[in-house]
């Protein structure tokens, strides 16, 4: 999609008219109309001022290949990024609920072979605080 296309279909999403993007850019309408029919090109300042009042990267308006702001490099990195720390906490959940299990079934085994006194109770503690977090684990682990 081209630069023009773009401003066009920015501006109509803002429900703007060319003349109140116009004012908003502090240059005429006619100056608007130049830029949306290709005759001309904003220059940097207006680029800028384009970008800022849509909420949107220069890269997005100047490259046609980008049909989003989403598609621009910097963008795409960042969302690399997130994917990964998201595909890293999911195995750090998984094992540490699997650590968790191992915890636990260790505290039932402990509450089995114990006698009766401080032991068992430290043990039955244990076990049910290491089933609650086993758990949470797990959900956190499932929940996308």
């Amino acid at each position: 999609m081209r630069f023009e296309e773009k401003l066009i279909q920015l501006r109509k999403a803002n429900a703007l008219t060319q003349e109140q993007l116009a004012e908003k850019l502090n240059v005429s309408r006619q100056a608007v109309s130049r830029w949306e029919s290709g005759d001309s090109a904003p220059d940097m300042y207006n680029l800028s001022a384009i970008c800022r009042c849509f909420g949107v990267s220069s890269d997005y308006l100047i490259n046609d290949d980008f049909t989003s702001d989403e598609d621009t490099p910097i963008a795409q990195k960042k969302n690399d990024e997130i994917s990964s720390v998201k595909e890293k906490r999911r195995k750090l959940h998984l094992v540490s609920g699997i650590c968790f299990v191992i915890a636990w079934m260790c505290a039932v085994y402990g509450i089995v072979n114990a006698e009766i006194g401080v032991q068992l109770w430290l043990s039955a503690i244990t076990c049910m605080l290491t089933a609650i977090s086993a758990i949470f684990q797990f959900v956190c682990f499932f929940r996308k």
